[in-house]
Formats: structure tokens, C-alpha cells, sequence
């Protein structure tokens, strides 16, 4: 039988007729093609696989019990397509989820817990001595910085090209950073965690 000039092949009839008829291999066959289509998804989909290959087999049970696949082209392209178009309405699902804060939800304490409080204030203290033993050129920068200045603004500011400010920025973030290590070896010197 031949339909929109494409001769219906026999092995896509009996595929179609044991699939319906739940003969194993048949099924085996349709189940690789839904793999080998969802395959492409997987680094997105890859929690919901088991769940799309089970409702494209339905779909297709569907469709072929009522003889909707028309023989146009070759099932395994007919399978890979509605494969395909589950895969895409699962992503669109997806990303018309509405998330919710569990902070709203009342399962996460609004308040700190007595170390957050306790280690938040000891971060603090240490970022004061850190900045305070910078130069005053640095502290500058960082002023700056906080105020949401660009780089182009601070260079307007101070009279320096852009890209030594940038310069300038790097080495005072390491020596802040070498700072801060030599400030937490002095008040650790065995180097342990506490």
C-alpha cells in the first residue's frame, strides 16, 4: 500500500502489530527508539527519562490503535518525533514552575543560630583589620568599589587608565588576601580548626 508516494514497509506493519499486541521484542523495539530519541535530553531530563519513556509508549498505543500513523515515513522517525515533542513539552513544563522560598514556607528559622551570629561577627572583625592595615590608596579602590563605581567612573575620578585601576585593584585583593592568612596564623599557630 503506498500513501503520499512512500511504500509502507513490512517490518514497520508487523513492529506496529506486535507492539499492539504487547509481543515483546516489538516493544523492546519501540522502547530503544523512545531511548535513542530521549537520549539527547538527558543531561536536562535525565530524573524524568523513566517517566517520558512510559507516556510516550502510551501515547503511541493510542495513536497506533487508532491508526493515526499514516505509513508517511518510517515508524522509528514517527516514534523518535512524538519521543521528541514529550521530551520538549516536559521541558516547557518545567520552566512554568513556580518556586517558593522556603524562608516563606516557615521550614527554615528567619533567625541566626547563636554560631552564625558569633562566627558572622568574627568574619566581620576580621574584614575590619584586614582593610584597615591596607593602604589608604587601596581602601580608596574599594570604597569605590562599594559604591558600584565602574571602572571607567573611578578612572574618571582619580586620573587613571582603566585597566591600571584594574591592576591596582588585583594586587590590593591579594595583599588583602595574604593579610588575612598571616592575621588567622598568628591567631591559630598550630593550624588547626576551631
Amino acid at each position: 500500500m503506498a500513501i503520499e508516494g512512500i511504500e509502507a514497509t513490512d517490518q514497520d506493519r508487523l513492529t506496529i502489530e506486535g507492539f499492539l499486541a504487547g509481543d515483546r521484542e516489538a516493544v523492546q523495539q519501540v522502547r530503544s527508539w523512545i531511548r535513542l530519541a530521549a537520549g539527547r535530553y538527558r543531561r536536562f531530563l535525565a530524573n524524568d527519562l523513566e517517566d517520558l519513556e512510559q507516556e510516550t509508549l502510551t501515547t503511541l498505543l493510542v495513536k497506533l490503535s487508532s491508526q493515526h500513523f499514516r505509513f508517511a515515513s518510517r515508524l522509528e522517525t514517527y516514534v523518535s518525533r512524538i519521543t521528541h515533542y514529550k521530551c520538549i513539552d516536559r521541558l516547557r513544563a518545567r520552566s512554568r514552575r513556580t518556586w517558593v522560598d522556603l524562608e516563606e514556607l516557615g521550614l527554615i528559622a528567619a533567625e541566626r543560630s547563636a554560631f552564625e551570629a558569633i562566627k558572622s561577627q568574627q568574619d566581620r572583625e576580621m574584614a575590619i583589620r584586614v582593610v584597615t592595615s591596607m593602604t589608604r590608596s587601596c581602601q580608596e579602590l574599594w570604597s569605590m568599589i562599594r559604591q558600584g563605581l565602574s571602572y571607567l567612573e573611578m578612572a574618571r575620578r582619580t586620573g587613571v587608565a582603566p585597566g591600571t585601576l584594574r591592576v591596582r585593584v588585583l594586587r590590593c585583593r591579594q595583599k588583602a588576601i595574604a593579610e588575612r592568612e598571616r592575621l588567622m596564623a598568628s591567631e591559630n599557630p598550630r593550624g588547626g580548626n576551631e
